[in-house]
C-alpha cells in the first residue's frame, strides 16, 4: 500500500517525560531482538507510534532499488522515494530530515529509515528520534548476529541507565561527568572529555582519566585536531595512530606525547541541527575503533545533548518565571502610577469644568502628589503656585536658569538649587504654540510618575490657557472690527459702532487721537524655512503691541492689525504724550516681529468720535512721511509739512482740509480783516519774501508789512522765516484763492 501522510501539528513529549520513553524504547527494543527482525520492525513500528502519538510511522526498507514498507514486499513508495534516495548517500547514522510534511530518520544508511508524517518536528523530537532510531540500529544488529550479543545488550543497559539519570539531572557538571565516565569504560578508552561550543572555540567542559593539567582547559578552533575536525565536517572521526596519519592538524601533537595518547574518537553533540559540542575518547595505545564504538558514542553523544537542551529549557523557564515575576511586578508599579496619574486628571479636569483658575488647578495638583506645584508663563515669570509661599525668589531664579540652559521639549531636573532639593519642568504646549511652564518641586525627573503627573497638569494648564486666549481673542476680533467699523466713511455704521462700543464699555468720549503704524516686512519669516505658525505668532506679536506699552490699557481704547497697518485709537491728553505713546509701541513692534521696517504716524486730536476717519487718514499720511524720512520714525500731521501735503495729494486728500490747516485762525477773521491778511501774504511771496517789496507792491510803510506779518505768524502758529513754512503758506494761500 502507499504511504498516506497526514498533516497536522505533532503531539508534544514532554521534557520530563523523555527520560521514560527512552526506558520504554530501550526495554521493547531489547525484549524484541530474540524473537527475530520481523518481530523486532513490529514492535518498533508500535513503539514509534507510541512515542510520537502518531499513526503514520512507517519503517521503510530499501530493496531491489526501491523503497518499501518493511511488511510488504512489492511496496514502492513513490510519494517520498526522491527525498529518501538522498539518505543513500550520506553517511551519518544520525541523519534527519523534517519538513512541513513528514520527517525522516536514518537507522542503517542507505537501507532502512523511519518514516513520521506528522509535519515538522521540533528540535527536542528529532533528537529523541535520532537516538530510538540508534538504539534500533543496535538491535537490528544483535538481532542479526541471533547470538543475542551479550555486549550490546550490555551496551543497551548501560544507555538506559545513563539516560535515567542524565536526564533527570538539572545539573551540568553532573551529566558531563556522568557521559564521560561511561564514555570511558565503554569505549576501553583511557582518556575522556567532553567539549562545548563557545564562540568559536570548543572548550573542555569536563575531562577524565588524564594527566597533563592542559588537557582539562583545552581549547580548539574549528580544523584544529580531531574535535576540530569534528567541528568543521559536523561527522565522527577516528584516528588509529595520532602521531602518523594525514587526517588531523598538528596543533596538539606536543600534547599527545604529553599525554601519551595515540588513537583517538570524536563524535558531534547536536541541537537544533546545530553543533553544539563534541564528546571524544583517547586510547594510550593504537587502536581502530568500529562503526559499533562509533554508534555506542554517538548515542552516548545525544543523550548528552538531550540532557542539555533539557538542562537549558530548564534554566530558560526559571528565567522565565522570574522575569515574569519582575515584569508582573514592574507592571503593577506602573499600573498604579498611570492609575494615579488618571485620577489626578480627572480631578484637574473637573476643577477646570468647574470654572477654577490657574489657582485652583496648582491647589488640585498639589493635594493629590504632594509636591509643590507652579505655573511659570513663557519667560519663567510666576503665574500661580501652591502651596502659595513655596516657590520664593532665590528657587524662581534657579529654575529660571535651568530652564534656560535646557533646549529640549521633555521633562527635565533643575539644577543649581541652593539644597539638595531637585526641580521637573516641563513646557505647556498648545499644538505648536509655547504656553510656559509646569514645575514640580522635590518631583525626581527620573521617575515615570513625574512624567505623567507633569504632563497631566500640562495638559490642563494648556486646556485653559486656550480657553482664556480664546475668550480674549474673541474679544479682540470684536474691537477688531469696532475699530474697522469705526474708520468707514458711511456715518451710520459709524453711529452703529459707537453703540457697540457703549455695549462694549469701550470709553470714546474723551479727545482722541489716531495713530498709524505702516510696517514692511510683517509678511516675510524672520529666517528662511519659517512655518506658517512662526508668521502667524509675528503678526500676534504686532496687534498685541499696544497692550504690551507702559499704561497701554488705560490709555489705548482700540487697536487692530490688517494687512501691513496697525491702527490705534487713543486718549489724547497731550502732543508729548501721544508722541511718547506712539514711540513705546513702534517698539514693541519691532520686538515682535523682529526685522521689520516700521514708520508711525500720528493725526490731529479729534472730539467726535465720527470724525475718527479724517483722523485716520492723516495719521496714514503722517506714517507715510515717516517711512520716507531716514530720521523721524514717529511723525505728526501737524509737522508733515510740504512732504505731507504732497502725501495727500497722492492719497487724494481734501484741499479745503490742508487750506483750513495752514491758514489757521486767519480764516475765522471777519471777511476786511481776512483778506488783507490774505493779500499781505501773497504779495510778501510774489515780492520773494523781501518786506520792502511788498510795502511797495502794496503802498503802505515797510513797518506795517512787519506788523501783518507777526500778527499772521500768531494766527497760523508757523515761522515765516523758515523756507518750508512759506512754502506750505504759499500753497495754502494758492488753494484758497482757488478754491474761493
Amino acid at each position: 500500500m502507499p504511504l498516506k501522510l497526514a498533516s497536522r501539528q505533532p503531539y508534544p513529549v514532554p521534557d520530563d517525560r523523555t527520560g521514560t520513553a527512552l526506558e520504554d524504547a530501550i526495554a521493547v527494543l531489547s525484549g524484541a531482538t530474540v524473537h527475530g527482525q520481523q518481530a523486532l520492525f513490529a514492535e518498533a513500528t508500535a513503539l514509534f507510534r507510541r512515542i510520537f502519538s502518531s499513526a503514520t510511522v512507517q519503517i521503510l526498507v530499501r530493496a531491489g532499488g526501491q523503497w518499501r514498507s518493511w511488511d510488504v514486499i512489492d511496496d514502492n513508495v513513490e510519494r517520498i522515494d526522491a527525498v529518501l534516495a538522498g539518505f543513500a548517500e550520506q553517511a551519518c547514522v544520525q541523519s534527519v530530515f523534517t519538513n512541513d510534511d513528514l520527517t525522516v530518520a536514518s537507522v542503517e544508511t542507505g537501507s532502512v529509515v523511519v518514516v513520521v508524517g506528522e509535519g515538522r518536528l521540533g528540535p527536542a523530537r528529532q533528537c529523541l528520534l535520532r537516538t530510538v532510531c540508534q538504539l534500533l540500529r543496535m538491535a537490528i544488529d544483535s538481532c542479526e548476529s541471533r547470538l543475542g550479543n551479550s555486549d550490546r545488550l550490555e551496551a543497551i543497559r548501560v544507555f538506559q541507565r545513563v539516560a535515567d539519570r542524565i536526564l533527570k539531572s538539572q545539573n551540568l557538571q553532573e551529566v558531563s561527568l556522568q557521559i564521560t565516565h561511561e564514555a570511558k569504560t565503554r569505549l576501553s578508552a583511557d582518556i575522556s572529555g567532553i567539549m562545548l561550543l563557545e564562540g568559536d572555540w570548543l572548550v573542555m567542559r569536563r575531562c577524565v582519566g588524564n594527566l597533563a593539567a592542559e588537557t582539562a582547559s583545552l581549547r580548539m578552533r574549528s580544523g584544529q585536531g580531531v574535535g576540530g575536525r569534528v567541528l568543521a565536517t559536523r561527522e565522527p572521526c577516528s584516528i588509529e595512530d595520532y602521531l602518523q596519519n594525514n587526517v588531523i592538524s598538528s596543533d596538539f601533537f606536543d600534547l599527545a606525547r604529553a599525554e601519551r595518547v595515540r588513537s583517538a574518537l570524536a563524535v558531534p553533540l547536536v541541537a537544533q541541527e546545530e553543533i553544539i559540542g563534541v564528546l571524544q575518547v583517547w586510547r594510550r595505545k593504537p587502536s581502530r575503533f568500529t562503526p559499533q564504538h562509533t554508534a555506542e558514542l554517538a548515542t552516548l553523544a545525544n543523550l548528552a545533548s538531550l540532557a542539555i537542551e533539557n538542562i537549558k529549557l530548564a534554566e530558560a523557564r526559571e528565567l522565565a518565571a522570574r522575569e515574569l515575576k519582575n515584569v508582573h511586578a514592574e507592571l503593577k508599579a506602573r499600573y498604579d502610577v498611570i492609575q494615579k496619574s488618571t485620577q489626578l486628571q480627572e480631578c484637574l479636569v473637573s476643577t477646570l469644568l468647574a470654572g477654577g483658575n490657574m489657582t485652583s488647578i496648582a491647589r488640585t495638583a498639589h493635594e493629590r502628589i504632594g509636591f509643590p506645584v507652579a505655573v511659570l508663563d513663557r519667560q519663567t515669570k510666576l503665574q500661580s503656585c501652591h502651596p502659595p509661599l513655596s516657590f520664593p525668589a532665590e528657587i524662581r531664579q534657579a529654575i529660571a536658569v535651568s530652564i534656560a540652559l535646557e533646549s529640549s521639549d521633555g521633562i527635565q531636573c533643575g539644577t543649581g538649587l541652593n539644597s539638595p532639593r531637585a526641580a521637573a519642568f516641563q513646557r505647556v504646549m498648545a499644538g505648536s504654540e509655547h504656553l510656559g511652564w509646569v514645575v514640580l518641586l522635590d518631583a525626581d525627573p527620573a521617575e515615570p510618575s513625574t512624567t505623567l503627573f507633569t504632563g497631566a497638569i500640562s495638559v490642563t494648564v494648556a486646556m485653559h490657557l486656550t480657553k482664556t486666549h480664546a475668550a480674549a481673542r474673541a474679544l479682540s476680533d470684536k474691537l477688531a472690527s469696532l475699530m474697522w467699523d469705526l474708520t468707514n466713511p458711511s456715518e451710520s455704521l459709524r453711529s452703529l459702532a459707537l453703540e457697540r462700543a457703549k455695549e462694549l464699555g469701550v470709553d470714546l468720549d474723551s479727545e482722541l487721537c489716531v495713530l498709524a503704524f505702516q510696517i514692511d516686512g510683517l509678511e516675510r519669516p524672520g529666517k528662511p524655512g519659517q512655518a506658517d505658525r512662526e508668521l502667524e505668532a509675528r503678526r500676534r506679536g504686532v496687534a498685541d503691541a499696544p497692550a504690551k506699552i507702559p499704561g497701554g490699557r488705560r490709555w489705548i481704547r482700540l487697536s487692530a492689525l490688517r494687512g501691513g497697518e496697525l491702527i490705534v485709537i487713543a486718549a489724547f491728553r497731550n502732543a508729548s504724550q501721544i508722541k511718547a505713546t506712539a514711540a513705546a509701541i513702534l517698539v514693541e513692534i519691532e520686538r515682535g516681529a523682529p526685522g521689520c521696517s516700521v514708520g508711525a504716524g500720528i493725526g490731529r486730536p479729534v472730539v467726535d468720535p465720527l470724525a475718527i476717519p479724517a483722523g485716520v487718514k492723516q495719521a496714514r499720511v503722517a506714517a507715510a512721511v515717516a517711512r520716507q524720512s531716514s530720521s523721524r520714525r514717529v511723525v505728526s500731521f501737524t509737522d508733515s509739512g510740504v512732504a505731507g501735503m504732497l502725501m495727500s495729494l497722492r492719497d487724494d486728500a481734501d484741499f479745503r482740509d490742508f487750506v483750513g490747516d495752514k491758514l489757521g485762525s486767519i480764516l475765522s477773521l471777519d471777511e476786511q480783516r481776512r483778506d488783507l491778511m490774505l493779500k499781505t501774504l501773497d504779495a510778501f511771496f510774489s515780492e520773494n519774501c523781501s518786506q520792502q517789496g511788498t510795502a511797495r507792491r502794496l503802498r503802505i510803510h515797510q513797518k506795517t508789512v512787519a506788523y501783518r506779518l507777526n500778527r499772521i505768524e500768531a494766527l497760523t502758529g508757523v515761522d515765516l522765516a523758515l523756507h518750508e513754512n512759506r512754502v506750505t503758506l504759499s500753497l495754502a494761500v494758492k488753494m484758497h484763492e482757488l478754491l474761493r
